[in-house]
């Protein structure tokens, strides 16, 4: 039996906008693999390239050069049979304000042949109390839950998200994230972009760091955070000279660091025995443990930290 597509597949994709500026390099040399029945996010700031790709992996845009492959079709000729199996919710969807919540879903269910119950949808991402108000009156965060459940109400194979949390308080964010994850336990692939470090690490079973419109890293949030940044880390300022055996049991411990100025720090997965060692008889002083962040992997492959960026993206 041969093994089962790739939910997602991009091959030295590129993708070039030509403006009154120059050209922009939206999408340079990009390359990664989404395996299905996950929750996969691109991370990265606005002009990165992740909206770009999303789109190319929709069919709305074309690439310049490469290959994409979505549930292993070419959406710039599959469009069709995608069109069924594929839906999207893109950051600024602009849809039809004056229709009330309730008409918009059964509006768009009526495009799909096998739709998945509006009620059910909109109960999910907590939307049953506007059912009868118009869109054009929703908040911003209550207009993107509507925008999510436009896009789940076709009962895709594969999900696309643009930014879904962007608008939401903290409580709706974690929500969505909750629902997100139930949606991938019950056999939906998930690809969306997000600029969130607390998103990716919460959500994400693999995630794809992106910086200048190409592919820096891939891996899950943990193996990220592994190979890029390393592991936790026990920093210390030594007050009384460690002896031999001290220094030897700490290399033992982990990769051990001392600098001029007396201060140090070990790289270990086993800091309560090297708090042990450290704080015995008074021997190191301003004791803490680090323990590396997504973020922290981020800077070590792009050499960017990545803040919060304005709405809308490249």
């Amino acid at each position: 039996m041969s093994a089962p597509a790739l939910a997602v597949e991009m091959r030295d994709v590129r993708k070039s906008y030509n403006t009154p500026g120059g050209t922009i390099h939206a999408v340079d040399s990009m390359t990664l693999r989404a395996e299905p029945h996950r929750i996969h996010a691109l991370l990265g700031p606005n002009g990165a390239g992740k909206t770009t790709s999303l789109e190319m992996i929709v069919g709305l845009r074309r690439p310049d050069q490469g290959v994409v492959r979505t549930l292993g079709l070419d959406p710039a000729t599959a469009g069709r049979e995608l069109s069924t199996r594929v839906a999207i919710q893109p950051q600024e969807a602009k849809i039809f304000e004056r229709l009330r919540v309730g008409e918009l879903m059964t509006l768009w269910s009526s495009f799909y042949t096998h739709p998945r119950p509006a009620e059910e949808v909109l109960d999910s991402l907590e939307l049953t109390n506007y059912v009868n108000r118009e869109v054009t009156k929703l908040s911003g965060g209550t207009r993107q839950r509507l925008n999510v459940a436009l896009a789940m109400v076709a009962n895709p194979e594969l999900l696309i998200l643009d930014e879904p949390s962007t608008g939401l308080d903290p409580r709706a964010r974690e929500h969505l994230w909750s629902v997100l994850a139930s949606w991938r336990d019950r056999g939906l692939t998930i690809v969306m972009s997000t600029h969130s470090m607390e998103e990716a690490t919460a959500l994400a079973d693999s995630v794809f760091i992106i910086d200048h419109g190409s592919c820096a890293s891939a891996g899950t949030p943990e193996e990220l955070i592994r190979t890029l940044a390393g592991g936790p880390a026990v920093h210390f300022q030594i007050v009384r000279e460690l002896d031999d055996a001290d220094t030897a049991r700490l290399r033992q411990l982990g990769e051990l660091v001392i600098n001029a100025d007396r201060t140090g720090h070990l790289t270990t997965d086993r800091t309560d025995e090297a708090l042990a060692v450290l704080a015995a008889d008074g021997r190191c002083r301003d004791l803490r443990i680090q323990v590396p962040t997504l973020a922290d992997a981020y800077f070590a492959a792009t050499g960017n930290q990545l803040t919060s960026p304005e709405p809308a993206g490249v």
